[in-house]
């Protein structure tokens, strides 16, 4: 069966998606994809923490590193997503004991716009997020060189959910 060969011969994924927690993002279906097909990170907001070589605990750095260094990717696509509760939380007043998150969300605080809140005001800063989290990527060194040598591409997407459309960045 096609589990018992993806198990025998290990995952070979081509492609690294870093993908917002919202349960509406489903990168399987956005792909057309299957098992074994995409390395997939998940998180609030579809951020990437700076590369800073801590020992501390970064899942999603983890998770860039062993997709580049261990799988070889060949893609890393950053995909947000309209009506992102993330970008959303931006520009409004968290709860108090919403720590975690306060400090998380401040990985998009530089794609926040000055102006009055407004869905085109959303709509830009979740594009604006995801060429943000981009550049960040190219802070991480074996992201890097593997991108100035050609053997990896970065991609950005923006999926508008109703439509089940995907806008290249």
């Amino acid at each position: 069966s096609q589990f018992r060969n993806l198990v025998e011969q290990g995952q070979r994924p081509t492609v690294l998606f870093i993908g917002c927690s919202d349960s509406r993002v489903l990168p399987y279906l956005i792909l057309d994809s299957g098992p074994g097909e995409l390395f997939i990170v998940r998180n609030v907001g579809n951020f990437v923490p700076p590369y800073d070589a801590s020992h501390g605990y970064h899942g999603t750095a983890a998770a860039v590193e062993f997709a580049v260094l261990n799988l070889d990717v060949s893609e890393i696509i950053v995909c947000g997503h309209n009506h992102c509760g993330a970008v959303r939380a931006l520009y409004t007043d968290l709860p108090a004991e919403a720590n975690h998150m306060a400090k998380w969300l401040d990985l998009g605080r530089d794609a926040v716009l000055p102006v009055t809140l407004s869905e085109e005001a959303l709509r830009r800063t979740e594009q604006r997020s995801v060429a943000l989290q981009l550049e960040r990527l190219m802070g991480y060194p074996m992201v890097r060189r593997r991108v100035e040598e050609g053997r990896l591409y970065l991609r950005g997407w923006h999926y508008l959910i109703e439509e089940g459309r995907v806008l290249v960045l």
